[in-house]
């Protein structure tokens, strides 16, 4: 098998974990909607955003380090970093738990929302077991074993899934049974998590790093301030969101405001698997080497993945209403802001930039980024723009910070990854699927307007794809190669 062919492999593993990881998140969260009042589930929500939040401080930049560090170590050298790396999780979970369970007060009066304190209680034991389980993604992708990963994925989310939602259903209806379900599934996990991490070294004898603690920290401090900026970056519109709209407000945006999740599957997958290259090759001193599969992968993505955002941004109320129910359609401009972003996304350039090891630019960039975001965020308030202003003006913000990574990496750099014949490619196949969803979308209101939404979007939908099908062979456009060489792999 080539390495292009093994580099694929390894996305599409790896893809396929993001996708059911983010598919069964949208399954819980469908059942959940349904099984609670938007109040009881913009509660349960605001917990799970402020432990995302938090979470990036306490993991110090660190699950970036195997990417990085592994691919660059031998096996007895990698068993120690990763050794060490998890004792460290375990002692910043433990000190996660008493910071979230002393300062739940706080955070409920700072979200004007009361019930927060109790919630916040209740989950303050569970980082405790979820913070070790970071890194088994980053060692498996940089050993190359992302099947593994897959497997181990899958088990997991359908596992915290059954925990999550079943007690609701048949035990008591409430989002202090989805938490404690939450808790009972982190624990478990933690026991499997810790298996395989361990695995791959079994029967290996542990070997010294010289000054391995000066650079993992050299390089995680970094992404550190970054993850903390990036963690305030995030927390813009769940603040503003929650503090001055309103808990109901809070439940639409939770909704609305998701990526898809076969972007996840193949534009973060790809950037994932790329950054061990990347970095491989850095070292090396031949980014040049990897630019051919860096090529190949992005214009895969871009002829996956943008038929499916054209169409998800134009049906957009009718999927989230088939998920969430009618109360949730008026999540549908959230979730239409939300997509802007995966059109650039597929260009990897933060995955390149901490390749290369330029993890300080990252920070600033970043840094940069939530400074304008919480000081604009604020005059919209002051204004009494609605809450779509705050997520819109996230989107470009955060569109403009991957495009500046872009003219770095361009100009600092001299790394081109968006040469003249990709952009030519990519914007031809942007201005072919968006004429053939326009013609399909005016189709469906004029002939369709009454029928189920289930099989307007069924209807929809094939008609879309038999049209860019049948005229992309006469623009030398395939959509069917990758998705059949999708399947294959």
């Amino acid at each position: 098998m080539s390495k292009n062919n093994s580099n694929f492999n390894q996305a599409v593993w790896l893809g396929i974990s993001s996708f059911c990881s983010f598919s069964l998140a949208i399954v819980s969260a469908a059942i959940l909607s349904r099984y609670f009042s938007k109040t009881e589930y913009g509660t349960y929500k605001q917990i799970l955003y402020i432990y995302s939040a938090l979470q990036v401080i306490f993991t110090a930049g660190l699950p970036k380090v195997f990417a990085y560090f592994l691919p660059r170590l031998n096996m007895g050298q990698g068993k120690r970093m990763v050794n060490r790396i998890n004792l460290l999780f375990i002692l910043l979970g433990a000190i996660f738990s008493i910071l979230l369970y002393f300062s739940s007060d706080f955070i409920a009066s700072l979200l004007k929302n009361p019930e927060l304190s109790v919630g916040l209680r209740l989950f303050s034991p569970f980082p405790l077991f979820t913070i070790p389980t970071i890194g088994v993604e980053g060692i498996y992708t940089a050993l190359r074993k992302t099947k593994y990963l897959t497997i181990y994925t899958i088990l997991n989310k359908i596992f915290m899934l059954s925990c999550l939602v079943l007690p609701v259903i048949y035990i008591r209806n409430s989002y202090q049974t989805a938490i404690i379900g939450w808790g009972v599934a982190s624990f478990l996990t933690f026991i499997v998590a810790m298996y395989m991490k361990n695995r791959p070294y079994f029967g290996i004898k542990s070997e010294t790093i010289p000054n391995m603690y000066k650079s993992l920290f050299r390089y995680s401090i970094p992404l550190m301030g970054a993850g903390i900026i990036g963690m305030f970056i995030q927390a813009a519109n769940q603040f503003f969101i929650s503090r001055y709209y309103g808990t109901i407000a809070f439940a639409e945006f939770s909704n609305g405001f998701i990526q898809l999740p076969f972007v996840s599957m193949i534009a973060s997958s790809v950037g994932a698997v790329l950054l061990p290259i990347f970095s491989k090759a850095s070292s090396e001193k031949n980014i040049e080497g990897v630019l051919n599969s860096y090529k190949n992968a992005v214009e895969k993505s871009a002829i996956i993945l943008y038929p499916i955002l054209l169409f998800c941004m134009f049906f957009a109320k009718e999927i989230l209403t088939i998920l969430y129910g009618s109360q949730y359609s008026t999540s549908a401009l959230y979730f239409q802001i939300a997509m802007t972003e995966s059109f650039i996304s597929i260009f990897p350039f933060m995955s390149v930039m901490l390749a290369i090891g330029k993890s300080n630019i990252y920070f600033w960039g970043h840094f940069g980024m939530a400074l304008l975001i919480w000081i604009i965020d604020a005059l919209l308030v002051i204004f009494s723009s609605s809450a779509i202003s705050i997520v819109g003006i996230y989107e470009i913000i955060n569109i403009g910070l991957m495009m500046t990574f872009y003219f770095y990496l361009l100009k600092r750099q001299n790394i081109q990854l968006i040469s003249k014949d990709i952009f030519v490619k990519i914007l031809l196949i942007l201005i072919h699927c968006l004429f053939a969803i326009v013609v399909v979308y005016l189709l469906s209101i004029f002939f369709l307007p009454n029928i189920p939404i289930i099989y307007r979007l069924l209807i929809s939908g094939s008609l879309f794809y038999i049209f860019i099908i049948t005229t992309g062979k006469k623009l030398d456009l395939n959509y069917i190669k990758p998705v059949l060489m999708l399947l294959e792999k």
